[in-house]
């Protein structure tokens, strides 16, 4: 008897680890879902984004590029919402077969637990006298076991008061655990009927971006002009920046060569000393050497926009790309274009701002608009077609500072060219920004 004892007790502390385990999993898995949730609103929101700026530029006004670059986005995004509700499908796939695991095995404990007290009341029922019961004690051959026999009696009613515990602690678990299942039945149901609506949405969606690609095609030697146009301008401020950022090399070339001559000069009229004997270095691995961090403050700078990668703010407050980064075909043409930077459209007048701290080194104009170039460290950023500017040549500006105000495109929508390089190199500036 005292071994089904300790049996049953590991079965019991087996039992618990399991529901235990269970429910840690369970709840990583509502945790992802609010994770999911919260993705979703926030991709949802950008779509409400979106289709208010395709509104804003599409009212009476002929199809356009950037018109079509907002319907892709949209699209894109879409698919990001629908996929979603995939991934959060999933994670109610695997709650539902979790507890449907869980229900069967609480029914075959259930089934166990009651075959065992069924034969608990059969032998108690067999035995149930109590001439039977003294009978059983008296007829001990010594007193220390007649002890044993009275505290096996007192154990095996304990048995059997804890069996039926067991089993109604059992018995509620599994309507829990029923009641469980049911609810996440009709989650499931509810995601897919917004998975449905949200597949309904896109296929509108997509039949309208066909639509507009036919518009746009019917306009394809006109805005093969505009791109062309586009392209000579984009050329010209490529040029101005590298002229910027070549007279800044050579600036901090020839400093840096000027102070090295003065340090040369003022070690050679001093008597020679013996140097110390370096101490081992523990510090952090020195940064590799670059003419344009010519002082501890401007390496600081270079340090800190890095650190800022994904984390910048945007150039303006509220703002959609309407041309990425990069080389792309204009779809139902054979346009390609080519993008130094990114377009952001916006609202005409709004406010244009630094996106991290540096000095200002040129204002200058390209193709009647205003433009700024800023430097940070090694860093640059350039915001092209500002119809005012707020700042000059040489100046401090601090992140989030504004400098100008956005100017009108071709179709009379506010947007900003924005251009990062890396010294020479032009870099895609979006995936140095926050997510919106």
């Amino acid at each position: 008897m005292r071994m089904r004892n300790i049996s049953n007790m590991a079965k019991g502390l087996y039992t618990t680890g399991f529901i235990l385990l269970l429910f840690v999993a369970l709840d990583g898995l509502a945790q992802s879902r609010e994770d999911l949730e919260r993705k979703r609103k926030e991709i949802q929101q950008e779509i409400a984004s979106l289709q208010e700026a395709q509104t804003a530029i599409s009212k009476d006004k002929k199809a356009s590029v950037s018109q079509l670059k907002l319907i892709e986005r949209k699209l894109k995004s879409r698919y990001a919402v629908i996929n979603n509700l995939n991934d959060e499908m999933d994670l109610i796939d695997n709650t539902i077969f979790s507890n449907n695991r869980e229900i069967y095995r609480l029914q075959k404990q259930l089934d166990t637990l009651k075959q065992q007290y069924a034969k608990t009341i059969e032998y108690s029922y067999k035995n149930r006298s109590s001439y039977d019961m003294l009978n059983f004690i008296f007829t001990a051959t010594s007193f220390n076991d007649a002890v044993k026999r009275a505290t096996y009696l007192k154990s095996y009613r304990k048995y059997r008061d804890e069996q039926v515990v067991n089993i109604n602690r059992t018995q509620k678990e599994l309507s829990e655990r029923i009641e469980m299942l049911s609810a996440n039945k009709q989650e499931k149901g509810k995601v897919l009927e917004e998975q449905n609506k949200q597949k309904a949405i896109l296929e509108g969606e997509q039949k309208e971006k066909n639509q507009f690609v036919s518009k746009l095609k019917a306009r394809e030697k006109e805005i093969e002009k505009e791109v062309t146009a586009k392209k000579k301008v984009e050329r010209s401020l490529q040029n101005s920046i590298a002229a910027i950022i070549k007279r800044e090399i050579e600036a901090a070339r020839r400093k840096a060569e000027e102070e090295a001559r003065k340090l040369a000069s003022s070690t050679a009229a001093k008597p020679a000393e013996k140097a110390p004997s370096a101490a081992p270095s523990t510090s952090a691995p020195v940064r590799k050497a670059n003419v344009l961090e010519n002082t501890p403050e401007v390496t600081k700078v270079s340090v800190g926009f890095e650190n800022n990668r994904g984390n910048l703010p945007w150039p303006v407050d509220k703002g959609t790309i309407t041309s990425s980064f990069g080389r792309q075909r204009i779809e139902g043409t054979k346009i390609d274009e080519d993008n130094s930077g990114i377009t952001i459209q916006t609202l005409s007048g709004a406010p244009v701002k630094a996106v991290f701290e540096g000095v200002v080194t040129t204002v200058y104009d390209v193709a009647g608009s205003q433009t700024v170039t800023i430097k940070h460290g090694k860093y640059f950023t350039t915001y092209f077609n500002l119809s005012t500017v707020n700042v000059a040549k040489g100046a401090k500006v601090s992140m989030g500072q504004t400098i100008g105000k956005a100017a009108e495109n071709f179709d009379g929508d506010g947007e900003i060219l924005f251009m990062l390089n890396e010294e020479m190199r032009f870099v895609n500036p979006e995936i140095w920004l926050k997510n919106k």
